[in-house]
């Protein structure tokens, strides 16, 4: 399914309204309509509903709604957050038909007014935000702010009507203040900051209403990120075929583990074979080698010596491997030294597939990312949030607050496909693919859960998927079988291989 940012969705309406002239009263009415439909029979067990309206397009939706809803014989009054004299357009004329219908409303404009705002949100058992739409960029301040604190102060239901008042709908950040709703009802597309912490953990439950607007005006608009989903993954999971063998579902190379951190290594390993690729060689530093064969017995081992440099013969063992790999990757558990530096510049400059980088890899690259200059394969990268700040030298904060287009820009300047990992995983491509991950649950917040990740992203790249392809397939197969995991275990015991044992359920 497409989402859509906020100037996406006013181009949207924009054609639909003036190319193909679908008039934007129908539009309105078809929004009110619309969030009736969606919660009238809750409404109609309740004593009192408050909408609660401002002054623009989106009042307008809320003085429809209480139209349609005193229709449906539902005790309803109003409550105009602003100056009412401001009101105009499609949205003055629902305002006039509800006050001639003598709908009960009271003006909030001034300070002096909250108390009666108070009084009413005080004997309201759901409460419909309709305050602010889509265009909302600024700080809520004033009357608002405290408009809005006293909804949430409320003990009522509360809807919100196509975005809760106060989240940017770009990047899910708060606005100062914002409506804390129970359950959201948007209009067409989902919108992009409804998606993303911490604007999700204020939308409630999102349903996604169809007003009318035809798919034309949304192919006309072509919005760039797309919500993954079932359907989409489903149709990306590689095909088994009756008549194959082991080398017909990819040869997949990892370079990781240390003394320290073997166990990196095997989690990657074991997850790159659940995910079904044939054949996995893991290229690891000789004294904790049997860790492998003693957890993993279907893999092929390779060492190495770890000391101050990677020595020459060496070198070209890994060299060899890497002409023997469909897909490779490297840092799971590596260390964090100059011979990590050394093995993530060799693989850059002689292999010529899909590469994934990840954990200490990404650590080394943050040094000194013009190594990235000498890349003679593809490469996918999967930094959490903290990687991904010293990747583009900035801070957690600064990449939080723009993680979809810190991972859009970081893709384009280097030519890659990003994973940044987050509560909502973000996946880009330098074509401007753009995809958000809603699967997942806190549960996944452990040690090891990254290394799952890219055992099964290049294991699907061994398969033959394209690296956004891939990317995108292993973050929904780790999420979902997150999910399961928790379905199975719940949140607070769950670990990394508990993902990996789950993930066969999944891909059946």
């Amino acid at each position: 399914m497409e989402v859509v940012k906020g100037h996406e969705m006013r181009d949207i309406d924009r054609y639909t309204i003036e190319e193909l002239e679908l008039p934007g009263p129908v539009l309105m009415e078809n929004a009110a309509m619309a969030v009736v439909s969606e919660t009238i029979n809750q409404v109609r067990e309740a004593k009192r509903v408050v909408i609660c309206c401002g002054v623009g397009n989106n009042g307008g939706d809320g003085f429809a709604i209480a139209r349609i809803l005193q229709c449906n014989h539902v005790q309803v009054s109003i409550a105009i957050i602003g100056d009412y004299e401001k009101i105009q357009g499609d949205a003055y004329t629902n305002f006039q038909v509800a006050r001639n219908l003598e709908i009960p409303m009271i003006a909030c404009r001034t300070e002096d007014d909250l108390a009666d705002l108070a009084q009413l949100l005080s004997c309201a058992d759901v409460i419909y935000d309709a305050i602010f739409g889509t265009g909302l960029s600024r700080h809520i301040t004033g009357i608002y702010e405290q408009a809005i604190h006293c909804i949430n102060q409320s003990n009522a239901y509360i809807i919100a009507v196509d975005t809760p008042s106060g989240v940017h709908v770009d990047t899910g950040q708060i606005l100062g203040m914002a409506i804390r709703a129970n359950r959201t009802i948007t209009f067409c597309l989902p919108k992009v900051g409804l998606l993303l912490h911490p604007g999700t953990d204020y939308t409630g439950e999102l349903v996604v209403a169809d007003i009318g607007i035809p798919d034309k005006s949304i192919r006309y608009v072509k919005p760039s990120m797309m919500l993954m989903d079932d359907h989409m993954c489903k149709h990306l999971l590689p095909k088994r075929k009756q008549e194959s063998h082991k080398g017909t579902y990819g040869k997949t190379l990892m370079i990781a583990g240390t003394s320290n951190m073997a166990g990196a290594a095997v989690m990657t390993t074991l997850a790159a074979y659940r995910a079904g690729t044939g054949l996995v060689k893991v290229f690891i530093e000789e004294n904790v080698a049997h860790t492998i064969p003693s957890c993993v017995p279907e893999a092929i081992v390779e060492t190495y010596c770890r000391g101050e440099f990677l020595s020459k013969v060496d070198k070209e063992k890994l060299i060899a491997n890497l002409e023997w790999a469909d897909a490779v990757a490297i840092g799971p558990g590596l260390g964090n030294d100059s011979i990590t530096r050394e093995l993530l510049e060799c693989v850059l400059r002689y292999y010529h597939k899909t590469l994934v980088i990840d954990a200490d890899g990404l650590g080394s690259l943050s040094l000194d990312k013009a190594i990235l200059d000498t890349a003679s394969c593809d490469i996918i990268i999967t930094p959490h949030l903290g990687e991904m700040a010293r990747l583009t030298r900035s801070t957690v904060e600064e990449v939080s607050k723009d993680i979809i287009g810190v991972a859009q820009a970081f893709s384009k300047q280097y030519n890659l496909v990003c994973v940044l990992k987050s509560a909502r995983t973000i996946i880009t491509s330098p074509e401007d693919d753009t995809c958000i991950n809603v699967y997942g649950n806190a549960g996944m917040a452990t040690a090891g859960s990254g290394d799952v990740l890219t055992g099964i992203i290049v294991s699907l790249i061994a398969q033959g998927l394209k690296p956004y392809d891939g990317a995108l397939l292993g973050v929904y197969l780790h999420s979902k079988a997150g999910d399961c995991a928790k379905k199975n275990l719940g949140e607070y015991g769950l670990m990394a291989t508990d993902v990996i044992r789950h993930l066969p359920d999944v891909m059946k």
